[in-house]
């Protein structure tokens, strides 16, 4: 299935509906956020559709190109490796060096057939290119089970009510968390297989980010015996302690999204994967 976003500024609405209407025509999926209002909610509904995304079609006007929000979401596409297709909309429009590098589609006189063709070709070209590489190697295999062994859904799931409930078993952490980490740092290649490694590199973004807020916001105790990081006992002195916990909840849902992102592409390049077993 291909997946189009679209990014533009609300001054640039009419294009952007024409536009979307006659790629609907071709393409099964294009969206636009017509009915968001903006939040975090807002956010995590974008961050889901750049994610699930093959081609984000980036519509340069100066408007958009000041944009908070749309250079946000540029930003995370880039994050995401996702194939950009810059679209000029408006006339004497100063396009960045950063979109400069990358080919740009001129309809900044409107929708024409030569400009609807030359976007269709730049599509379908990038499909036909990622199609060629959807089959994963037997190294990449044997290696995605060495690393699901230690972050498996079950253990993210584990994770994720540990960090809510304020009590993380440490050996247990370091025995998947820290293990699969190390593994990661010391692979010289990574995955061969492109949209494998992206989603993978996503999910290690995640995790480290989270492991660092673990560190700043719980402190090391033992508890009947084990080691356990909890709410320091300086918390109710720290005025910024709250800050930090909403922070760390913030982290580990990040690195829930994320896994579920990445199983979701383990199966469709590897449909036979148990993602749910324990390798």
């Amino acid at each position: 299935m291909s997946q189009i976003f679209m990014c533009y500024s609300r001054v640039d609405l009419p294009i952007t509906e024409r536009l979307a209407g006659l790629l609907r025509k071709a393409f099964d999926h294009v969206w636009f956020d017509e009915n968001l209002h903006g939040g975090e909610e807002w956010w995590a509904e974008i961050v889901k559709e750049i994610t699930s995304c093959q081609h984000f079609i980036f519509l340069m006007s100066e408007e958009s190109l000041r944009s908070e929000w749309c250079l946000r979401e540029l930003d995370e596409a880039r994050k995401l490796r996702k194939h950009i297709v810059p679209i000029l909309v408006r006339a004497r429009v100063q396009v960045p060096d950063t979109l400069e590098k990358i080919q740009h589609i001129d309809m900044a006189a409107g929708i024409t057939v030569e400009g609807l063709n030359l976007l269709y070709a730049t599509l379908v070209r990038y499909l036909d290119n990622e199609q060629s590489g959807l089959r994963v190697s037997p190294a990449d295999r044997r290696q995605l089970e060495r690393l699901w062994l230690f972050i498996n859904g079950r253990y993210i799931e584990v994770l994720n009510q540990q960090v809510q409930g304020g009590k993380i078993d440490w050996e247990l952490y370091t025995a998947h968390v820290s293990k699969y980490l190390d593994l990661r740092s010391k692979s010289r290649t990574g995955f061969t297989h492109m949209a494998l490694e992206e989603s993978f590199e996503a999910f290690d973004d995640a995790l480290i980010r989270l492991d660092g807020q673990i560190g700043w916001t719980y402190e090391l105790a033992e508890i009947t015996g084990r080691p356990f990081m909890t709410e320091p006992t300086t918390a109710s002195n720290d005025t910024y302690w709250f800050e930090k916990y909403q922070r760390l909840i913030r982290r580990a849902g990040d690195v829930w999204m994320r896994h579920a992102e990445l199983a979701a592409t383990i199966r469709r390049l590897l449909p036979d994967f148990d993602v749910l077993k324990d390798y």
